[in-house]
């Protein structure tokens, strides 16, 4: 599909590498990780040096008679592989490689998710084990109710494996419960991960006086992905009969009115699906096609917007958390006086809807800023996170 979108492609890989390595020979994963671009291509990064690592750990001669499987060691080991990771240098070939494969896939991703999960993680093999589905979700970053619902999927059931059928069933079944839930305009706001991605890597982006756009044929294979026909065929019109080779998300909110016909408001109901109805729903494998008719609700925590950019009604922004005198005194305890350093981890953090992934990142982050975990301030920290998660029990 990157021949179709050369052109945002290629002002995509311009962007991040003016603001990454640049002219230089070699690039550290830290550099990466504090560099302003975009989420995704930070964690396809960050996964594909984890699984170097692993693959040279994986070739390690470990004597029998030293004790690796101590507690203590276990714990010193991850944070000695934290540091390692974060320090690993990528020469200029290959992080131009790698650049290049996260920015085709996260395009392919966020343009049609069924079809990049399905190749990327199981491909042309019948079945895949689920360390390596999980490893893969990992670059996962948008669409966060793919990775999330998989995961839980899996987890329920206790598989230690996915064939191919019950992968591609699993996730047609996730994207229907999805577009069932949604209004024509909600299924329009879908699209602003596309949308903001293609625009990130304009060298202008959009101003104040006007909109983002999304290239129509993106828009698209967008809808073709989610096996909405009647969109499809309606875009192709538009790309073809009215010349509109680009679209604004009102403008693509209109065209889905017109396509699409949302029943009575009092079909609504009252309370937004938590994620686990959403899993009972896409749980049965017979479940029968479900009727356009059905007005939607937003689907699990991104209401309207299923983009990692929304706001997430059930978690609170993390920037609410922290009052003024609270930031300076992290930013200078924890941060080393770096606000930017603050408020990007703030932003990451935002991002996670699970405690157990924001722990991960925390983890990490103390590492990277040679703090002490168990420090006052650290502690802290950590509680004011957790309490985004669990109000009240911090």
């Amino acid at each position: 599909m990157g021949y179709i979108f050369e052109k945002e492609i290629d002002q995509i890989l311009a962007t991040v590498r003016a603001r990454t390595i640049g002219e230089d020979e070699s690039i550290t994963l830290r550099q990466v990780l504090n560099a302003a671009i975009h989420p995704a291509l930070k964690a396809y990064c960050r996964a594909e040096v984890e699984k170097i690592l692993e693959d040279e750990r994986a070739t390690e001669h470990r004597s029998k008679r030293f004790p690796y499987s101590l507690s203590d060691v276990i714990s010193l080991q991850k944070q000695i592989d934290v540091l390692l990771v974060q320090h690993y240098e990528f020469t200029q070939d290959e992080f131009e490689r790698v650049l290049d494969e996260a920015v085709h896939f996260e395009f392919n991703y966020l343009c049609r998710p069924q079809w990049t999960l399905l190749s990327y993680v199981v491909g042309d093999r019948r079945r895949v084990g689920m360390s390596e589905v999980e490893r893969k979700l990992a670059r996962c970053v948008d669409y966060h109710y793919f990775p999330e619902l998989i995961r839980r999927y899996s987890v329920d059931r206790g598989l230690a494996e996915l064939t191919y059928e019950e992968f591609r069933s699993l996730l047609e079944r996730i994207d229907r419960e999805v577009v069932r839930r949604h209004r024509a305009d909600e299924l329009a706001g879908m699209t602003r991960s596309l949308v903001s991605f293609v625009d990130f890597g304009k060298a202008s982006p959009h101003g104040s006086d006007d909109q983002p756009t999304l290239p129509t044929n993106a828009a698209i294979v967008f809808f073709e992905d989610k096996h909405l026909d009647d969109i499809k065929t309606r875009l192709e019109f538009e790309r073809d009969k009215n010349n509109r080779a680009v679209l604004t998300l009102s403008e693509l909110s209109d065209i889905l009115r017109e396509v699409r016909t949302d029943p009575d408001e009092s079909a609504r109901p009252a309370e937004e699906p938590t994620i686990v109805e959403v899993l009972e729903a896409v749980a049965v494998p017979s479940e029968p096609p479900v009727s356009e008719e059905v007005r939607p609700e937003a689907v699990i925590s991104s209401s309207v917007e299923t983009s990692a950019e929304a706001a997430r009604p059930m978690l609170p922004d993390l920037q609410d958390l922290f009052s003024p005198s609270d930031m300076k005194r992290f930013v200078r305890s924890i941060f080393h006086k770096d606000d930017a350093a603050f408020r990007a981890a703030l932003d990451d953090l935002n991002r996670f809807t699970a405690w157990d992934d924001a722990s991960h990142f925390l983890d990490d982050l103390f590492v990277l800023q040679n703090i002490d975990p168990f420090s006052k301030e650290a502690v802290e920290f950590t509680d004011r996170v957790y309490g985004r998660y669990f109000p009240g029990g911090a």
